[in-house]
Formats: structure tokens, sequence, C-alpha cells
């Protein structure tokens, strides 16, 4: 199974599946039909923000330690039953 995407001015509009396992051909045969094209639904949702504390333990934390605490929140937000609403999720600590 091959994935493409179609692009449109630096935005994913579709996900294309070329199904054919035996000599897969790149997803520009919409007619075929073990191709199947997939529209992406509205733009993608970028969710920023800050986080402070004043717990002394935690504030004094490194910031490899913070990263290990967002790359367990992105992997909370990759599973179920959340992990069906994600396309991806990056988190880093600035």
């Amino acid at each position: 199974m091959e994935r493409g995407c179609i692009i449109v001015e630096n935005t994913v509009t579709a996900v294309c599946t070329n199904m054919e396992q035996r000599d897969p051909k790149p997803c520009m045969l919409p007619k075929d039909p073990m191709v199947t094209i997939a529209s992406v639904s509205g733009p993608p949702l970028t969710i920023s923000g800050s986080l402070s504390t004043t717990n002394f333990v935690m504030a004094n934390w490194s910031r490899t330690m913070w990263q290990t605490v967002v790359n367990r929140a992105v992997r909370m937000l990759a599973s179920d039953p959340y992990g069906t609403h994600f396309f991806s999720a990056i988190a880093t600590v600035d």
C-alpha cells in the first residue's frame, strides 16, 4: 500500500491511498479502482500555551525533565480515546 498527499498552496487537502500490492503506482490516477482519495477536513488546529509553577520542586526541574513530561503528554494524546482525533502532536520545551 502506498500513500501520498495532495497539497494545494502548502496545505494538505487530501490523502491518497493506492491499494495495489503487486505494482504500486503513484497516486496520480484517481479513476483507478485501486486508488482511494480521502479529503482532509479543515485546516489543522494548532494549540500553544505556557505553564508556570510556584511549586519549589517542579520549578527547579531541568529542561530534560520538563521535556520528559511533555513527551508523556504527547503519548497520552496519541492513545485512546483521544488518539483518533490527532494526526500528530508535538510538544517542545523552550
